[in-house]
């Protein structure tokens, strides 16, 4: 059994806390008697408050939305007052670079009728073949440098500039005028780029040297004995497309044998310069024909020199080469490029490629034509370029 722990002076505690109790109590004094209850105290009537009216917040300043300045924000700007905030910036700016694959008199006839729009602007150009437009601009964007605000070329060199975020989409509302098949678009009224003019690749020739009757109307006929030794093709981009017209026209092992047979037989002549300037070798009758020209060259130059000896007709289906307007995301000059973009787009831009021999993308052609790059991906793109690169080097021993 557990004992509890009670020693003696636990014990005494105990007995010393008893007796101070009995001590208070006996001093204490009387208890007084109960006070009388007061009668109750009714609560003060309160009058029932009216509601509260809340008190309306001050208004909020009306925000005003902030005018686009970069590259990025004018190219998507769509507000009705777009056409003065890009006049006023491009007043500031005072210069527009272009770089473009276009050749001959239309170039300054086209920078031409910007000016006697915005009198105020001055332009700045670099022409060059598709390869050379995308080495300048991608070797400047590398240096940190970005000086092009509107580039035009083939589909390919935009999809490249694309993928490396070099152009961006944009709004013009003067491509209105351009048919929805002839742009590639983005979104929201936006292109990544559309067609400002087309070309026709074909067959080109001195009307002294080649007579009708060796004038090809297909093109197996290049193959005739009457066409040996007297054609040139030009080794740039332009000449590969035409290659590339032949594949996909004849079948890739076909066309391959054609072409083969095209070399050994006929020796053309592989000029390494542009369409338009192997169109000017056939004008002064250094060679006969090519199958290698644009139309619109030829058009241009008959309308700058009506006895120029020279025809082109089209080797159905012709190349299909349109000319893609597009916008830099990081140039200089943003408010003055996208006003060019607007112009090259307008009635007033349009009608001078037409007046110069160029064929619009509104405009029908009465011959078959065939776009290399239309409906291609960037890496479709880049893998025929390769292809037809080296079969031409290596058909034709350039």
């Amino acid at each position: 059994m557990v004992r509890p722990i009670w020693n003696r002076r636990s014990q005494a505690r105990l007995l010393l806390f008893a007796w101070a109790l009995s001590l208070a109590a006996a001093c204490a004094p009387p208890a007084a008697p109960a006070p009388t209850a007061a009668p109750p105290v009714p609560p003060p009537t309160v009058a029932a408050a009216e509601p509260t009216k809340p008190v309306p917040a001050p208004a909020a300043p009306a925000k005003v939305a902030a005018k686009p300045t970069t590259a990025s924000e004018l190219a998507v700007y769509q507000g009705a007052d777009r056409q003065q905030v890009l006049e006023e910036g491009a007043r500031k700016e005072s210069t527009m670079t272009w770089y473009t694959s276009l050749a001959g008199p239309i170039v300054d006839r086209l920078l031409d009728g910007y000016k006697q729009r915005y009198p105020f602007m001055n332009t700045e150009v670099f022409r060059g073949a598709q390869n050379e437009l995308l080495t300048k601009a991608t070797q400047e964007a590398q240096a940190g440098q970005p000086s092009f605000d509107v580039l035009e070329s083939q589909i390919s060199a935009i999809k490249v500039l694309v993928e490396a975020k070099l152009v961006t989409p944009y709004y013009s509302p003067t491509l209105a005028m351009v048919p929805d098949s002839f742009k590639t678009t983005a979104g929201q009224n936006l292109v990544e780029s559309a067609t400002v003019r087309i070309s026709y690749i074909s067959f080109g020739y001195n009307t002294t040297l080649v007579p009708a009757s060796a004038v090809p109307k297909a093109l197996e006929d290049l193959l005739s004995p009457s066409l040996a030794g007297k054609l040139a093709l030009t080794g740039t981009d332009t000449g590969k497309r035409w290659l590339g017209t032949v594949l996909q026209t004849m079948g890739e092992e076909k066309g391959k044998q054609f072409l083969t047979q095209l070399a050994e037989q006929q020796k053309p002549s592989v000029q390494q310069v542009s369409g338009k300037a192997v169109l000017d070798l056939i004008a002064k009758g250094e060679f006969p024909a090519s199958p290698t020209i644009f139309r619109d060259h030829v058009d241009q130059m008959l309308v700058d020199s009506p006895d120029a000896p020279v025809k082109w007709v089209a080797l159905e289906p012709a190349t299909g080469n349109p000319g893609q307007g597009a916008f830099a995301a990081k140039g200089p000059h943003p408010h003055a490029g996208l006003l060019y973009l607007d112009f090259l787009f307008s009635e007033d831009g349009q009608k001078i490629f037409h007046d110069n021999g160029y064929t619009t993308a509104s405009e029908p052609v009465p011959f078959k034509f065939w776009i290399p790059e239309a409906g291609k991906t960037g890496e479709q793109i880049e893998q025929d370029v390769k292809l037809w690169d080296n079969l031409f080097k290596a058909i034709f021993r350039v």
